[in-house]
């Protein structure tokens, strides 16, 4: 850090300002006068070094998406910058920062106290982007974090007023952020997310401004960029929580939270929108292994809520942890203006991320030719209602691989857990009164209305995925909307054809909530949609028939076997996955992975599936099967299961298979033709793998075996016949290295990699 002196003239200048502070003009721009600014320079980081850290990271879910580097300093009214007395009989302390070469620079100030009637302003050399003004309300607990600013400069303005020269207060900055990852051409990140990302104002986005308006972008520890939305409470709406991700990291006194930063219509404008910022916040709960975190803002707050000016909306919220019919996410990707996402289909609940926990996250793969990027963790994931079910935790999709899927930490999981106290869960926060409700509609809603009946999927609810059995009995939430207690509501539904009526009486005071359950269906084989709607309350129409409807899709097995697939993954889970097909491998059944996050996990499925005979066939896209190895203590394995019935499996000892292993098994009656089924589908295990030696075959064929070993250039260094079940090979003679060992049995071959220790 060195410091130098920079001569500035200052005159009657036009400033352009960001919205962070109240907006004014900085003092020094009504006096002219000649001056020198003590400068402090920064180095230049090692930014290839950082980029190869950033690479280990990002998507992983462990960190906020990096896009600076953090210089720690100490920099104060006493051991910095330089005082200037004004005619008016105060002063103003003035500083600059420099960065070599940084794209963007941005301030964390801690200790700091503004006494009232002195003001502090951060802006760039050429005055035409300006932050402030700053006042004592806008400082949490002595922190402040300011936006970032453009290149590599930024001048601190410090104002004293006449009567607060003998009382001047403190500034202190603590961290100068060097911007590394952000774009040369226009400031804060504008322009750099992938180009199959949607802007938030394209036509499919339109249906969703107050979905817009809840979303943020929040700038995390100075240097790390996330995404998080405005979130609603039954108590006290206008309440300024936040929800985004527990792995967004820590500091939230200088927290910045970015407002309204979007392209007004569908393609990016020519250079960066304005927005609105609020900085400071102090946090309420959190969970890791849901991965959420819920702030409220302090810092800058009119009333004790965001600014009216800000267009806020908070989002409301749905715990009932069951899959909608679709998904919409609104995000910031690698810092970048306002997008949004589309799954237009249902998630899934799977345990990813590395969580502990059963069923911790939702699973989505986008649709629409969207996606997320570093920078969205935290977003919001809407369901079809409009209402926050979770938010971002990692995942591998971007522009790509559109394929990839994301996982979003579940609502469900976070809002209240066993034994969780008030500062690791939702529920306190959102649902102090402890109304029990299942989901809340965000604010400012539309005027109360007199009679509003909703419907939504509730916590019971059984119709999704596959169902064994012929018998489903629905369970319906409803929730009281309207200023009028409810004591009658008339449910229409069906199953894809006629219609059936339920008629439900009780009451149902303003804001309360209920379940019942609709009469017993005995279904048949096959495909349904089920959909659920609100014809009447208290013998009336509904007045907003908005929320009145639900609908689902299944499917029917009926004496179907329950049978459960246990996965326990290696520690590259993004390389496997599975295909359930039937006997002939001619129809896809089910599929599943790869588990991108998921390393170490055990992936738990269950199936509801015909008797009949199945190959599952299980892939390895880097070639050595589940196996672990190069350093990771995990080794895979599989069981496929029928009740307690072990009906096929890998085990450890098996799990190095190579690209790809099938796996034939039958169910119910079917299983009188697994023998004839199995002589089928010629199987090879060999282990260990890698060896120090000696390796174990195995085969579930009686025959001759033809055992060819190659080395990677093709060379044959083995050749040998196996007719029993197993053997051993020795392979002490060979040197260290990778290996494939061919078999051939018949008209099947085999081909294998082995790693030779």
């Amino acid at each position: 850090m060195k410091i130098i002196a920079n001569s500035i003239l200052f005159l009657f200048c036009a400033f352009t300002f960001a919205q962070q502070g109240d907006g004014g003009t900085p003092i020094s721009s009504k006096f002219a006068y000649d001056t020198e600014i003590p400068v402090v320079n920064f180095s230049k980081p090692n930014v290839e070094v950082l980029l190869a850290e950033d690479a280990l990271v990002d998507g992983k879910g462990i960190a906020p998406w990096r896009f600076g580097y953090n210089n720690i300093t100490n920099l104060n009214l006493i051991n910095s910058g330089e005082w200037f007395n004004l005619p008016n009989g105060g002063k103003i302390w003035l500083l600059q920062v420099h960065c070599e070469s940084a794209l963007t620079v941005n301030l964390t100030f801690q200790n700091t106290r503004i006494t009232e009637g002195n003001e502090l302003y951060v802006y760039n050399p050429n005055r035409d982007f300006v932050l402030g003004r700053f006042v004592e309300r806008h400082i949490v607990d002595g922190s402040l974090g300011s936006e970032l600013i453009d290149g590599a400069n930024a001048i601190i303005e410090y104002y004293v007023a006449p009567e607060n020269i003998s009382n001047l207060g403190n500034i202190e900055i603590s961290m100068v952020t060097h911007g590394y990852r952000t774009t040369e051409d226009f400031n804060r990140a504008f322009g750099t997310s992938g180009l199959c990302n949607m802007n938030v104002n394209c036509p499919d986005g339109q249906p969703y401004e107050n979905l817009r308006n809840a979303a943020v972008m929040l700038v995390s520890g100075g240097s790390g960029f996330c995404s998080a939305s405005l979130i609603n409470n039954t108590a006290n709406p206008g309440t300024p929580y936040v929800l985004t991700a527990n792995h967004c990291g820590s500091g939230f006194g200088s927290w910045v939270f970015r407002f309204n930063w979007q392209a007004a219509a569908c393609n990016n404008p020519g250079s960066s929108p304005s927005f609105q910022s609020l900085s400071g916040s102090t946090s309420r709960a959190s969970r890791q292994p849901s991965d959420m975190r819920l702030v409220e803002i302090t810092g800058g707050l009119i009333g004790g809520t965001v600014p009216e000016s800000y267009n806020p909306y908070f989002a409301g919220w749905n715990n009932s942890g069951v899959a909608p019919s679709s998904t919409i996410c609104v995000h910031h990707p690698d810092g970048d203006i306002k997008k949004i996402s589309f799954d237009d289909n249902p998630p899934f609940a799977v345990q990813a991320m590395g969580s502990n926990e059963a069923n911790s996250s939702w699973q989505v793969q986008w649709d629409r030719n969207t996606t997320t990027e570093g920078g969205s963790s935290g977003s919001p994931l809407f369901d079809n209602m409009g209402r926050i079910i979770g938010q971002l935790w990692g995942g591998g999709a971007s522009c790509d691989d559109l394929l990839l899927p994301d996982y979003y930490g579940r609502i469900f999981n976070s809002w209240a857990p066993s034994g969780s106290s008030n500062a690791q869960q939702l529920k306190f926060w959102l649902d102090p009164g402890n109304s029990g409700v299942t989901f809340l509609d965000g604010y400012p809603q539309a005027e109360l209305l007199a009679l509003d009946g909703a419907i939504a999927q509730g916590q019971n609810w059984t119709l999704t995925g596959i169902i064994c059995g012929t018998s489903v009995t629905p369970v319906l939430n409803v929730t009281n909307f309207g200023s009028t207690p409810i004591t009658t509501m008339a449910v229409s539904y069906n199953y894809g054809s006629s219609n059936q009526t339920y008629n439900w009486s009780g009451n149902l005071a303003s804001g309360a909530s209920a379940a019942f359950s609709l009469p017993a269906q005995t279904l048949s084989n096959g495909n349904y949609t089920f959909t659920a709607n609100i014809t009447s309350v208290n013998g009336v129409s509904d007045e907003n028939s908005n929320n009145n409807q639900v609908t689902s899709t299944f499917a029917i097995v009926t004496n179907g076997i329950d049978v459960q697939m246990n996965l326990q993954l290696d520690c590259w889970g993004d390389e496997v996955s599975w295909r359930l097909l039937n006997q002939n491998q001619t129809q896809l059944i089910l599929t599943g992975g790869p588990y991108n996050g998921q390393d170490g996990q055990l992936i738990n499925e269950a199936w509801c599936l015909a008797e009949a005979c199945y190959v599952l066939e299980i892939n390895d896209s880097y070639g050595d099967g589940i196996g672990g190895g190069f350093g990771c203590q995990t080794v895979g394995s599989l069981q496929i299961v029928d009740g307690g019935t072990v009906l096929n499996q890998i085990t450890t000892a098996q799990a190095n298979f190579g690209d790809q292993k099938k796996l034939p098994f039958c169910l119910g009656s079917a299983t009188n033709d697994i023998e004839a089924f199995t002589l089928n589908h010629f199987e090879v295990s060999m282990y260990p793998n890698p060896t120090n030696g000696a390796l174990n075959l195995e085969f579930n064929m009686i025959g001759k075996k033809e055992i060819s070993i190659f080395n990677t250039q093709g060379v044959l260094v083995f050749v040998g016949d196996i007719n029993e079940l197993s053997a051993e090979i020795n392979l002490d003679y060979l040197a260290g290295g990778v290996y494939f060992v061919h078999t051939q049995f018949g008209e099947f071959s085999d081909i294998q990699k082995v790693i030779k220790q």
